[in-house]
């Protein structure tokens, strides 16, 4: 539907307001098809390899034919979700239980894989909601592509992060709503199922909540599914630009092992594969190092533009501060998950995610000082901006 739809946008011209009207259609018509009539069941394993096909085609195809159309077409599944969220939680009016959820249990917490902080975990647990450096990544290697005009930056960016954080409360809600209920079966069923259960105690919705439920599995599956794809084709960019020297472009690299490497079609098999392949061996078992891993990139990416800013000799106070709590933050995360990993390998038994989790912390630790002393460098001694 998405290439349909941008193939009529961008080649033939079509009305915007129709080609929507359509889109939405085509959408609610494939809806009922599969909760109706004709549901497909595959096992995990099979969509792996459908969505790793998936990912390959979207991430090396122009952004009008795919990218942009499908994330268009999804925006209204959100908006249907958070409309659907907010009307359950008006309506439900859910109170967090304080026993369930008590507001405070301590500074410190031991679990499975060590002793937790507050500082810093609360930083690196929240993360769409907050400063993510995943949104760094792809403002500037799709959204920035894609904006009408320099000024659309602003709304488009900033409103973004506040849906998000709409949405964050919107799944609190959800969540303790969900525990009330039962739905406890993985995040999905927490998330669909806490603000299906909320929405489905307004009169008239009761007979609709497996409805509700199915949307919004859909809607949460739909944009992990855009992530995969944005994800991919940030990743082959930065695969790519691993192996070209400072200014350098793929254009440049005119014969040699590198050649091979930098060819967007190469480089986006590598990337897909090594995906697939932890996907279907255990990312949970790194998954733990993921909340401190994207902060870290949302701390350098404030490093970068505040060293940029200051080269130039223009303002970029304001960057200071959350570039440097960013950075604290991040980096005593990572040294707290690799001290508690060493543990965990320390006490014997241990798999290969503990020595994945040390192996990517280190690195991660030791690339963002690097860094940070290369931004501080440069901003030391900035350029004298010439009339």
């Amino acid at each position: 539907m998405a290439v349909v739809f941008g193939f009529f946008v961008y080649q033939r011209h079509t009305s915007m307001a129709v080609t929507t009207v359509f889109g939405i259609a085509a959408i609610i018509f494939c809806l009922a098809v599969g909760m109706n009539w004709h549901p497909i069941y595959l096992s995990t394993q099979t969509w792996m390899y459908v969505v790793g096909l998936y990912i390959a085609i979207a991430s090396v195809t122009p952004v009008w034919i795919l990218l942009q159309p499908r994330d268009y077409l999804s925006s209204f599944l959100l908006y249907a979700m958070l409309f659907i969220a907010f009307i359950g939680v008006v309506g439900a009016h859910p109170d967090i239980n304080p026993e369930l959820f008590p507001a405070f249990t301590g500074f410190a917490v031991e679990t499975k894989n060590g002793m937790q902080y507050l500082f810093p975990i609360l930083f690196t647990t929240v993360a769409c909601g907050a400063i993510s450096g995943f949104h760094s990544l792809v403002s500037s290697g799709t959204t920035s592509k894609q904006l009408d005009k320099e000024s659309d930056a602003r709304p488009i960016a900033y409103g973004s992060m506040l849906l998000e954080c709409v949405l964050a409360i919107l799944t609190i809600c959800a969540i303790a709503y969900a525990r009330e209920t039962g739905h406890t079966k993985g995040v999905t069923d927490i998330f669909a199922g806490g603000i299906a259960s909320m929405a489905s105690t307004i009169p008239g919705l009761g007979g609709i909540e497996h409805i509700l439920y199915t949307l919004l599995v859909l809607t949460y599956s739909a944009f992990c599914l855009t992530s995969l794809d944005t994800a991919t084709r940030v990743g082959r960019f930065m695969f790519q630009e691993l192996w070209l020297e400072p200014g350098q472009t793929v254009d440049d690299i005119k014969d040699g092992w590198k050649k091979i490497l930098v060819n967007p079609y190469v480089a986006t098999l590598i990337t897909v594969v090594l995906g697939i392949a932890l996907g279907m061996n255990g990312f949970q078992k790194i998954w733990g190092i993921f909340g401190a891993a994207n902060q870290l990139l949302a701390g350098l990416g404030l490093l970068a533009i505040c060293t940029w800013l200051g080269n130039a000799g223009k303002n970029n106070k304001m960057f200071l501060l959350p570039m440097a709590f960013m950075t604290v933050v991040t980096i005593s995360s990572l040294l707290i998950i690799v001290k508690n990993q060493l543990n965990v390998i320390a006490a014997g038994g241990a798999d290969w995610g503990p020595y994945a989790q040390v192996i990517i912390g280190g690195l991660l630790t030791i690339l963002a000082v690097i860094l940070v002393i290369e931004g501080i460098s440069t901003l030391r001694k900035p350029k004298k901006v010439t009339a």
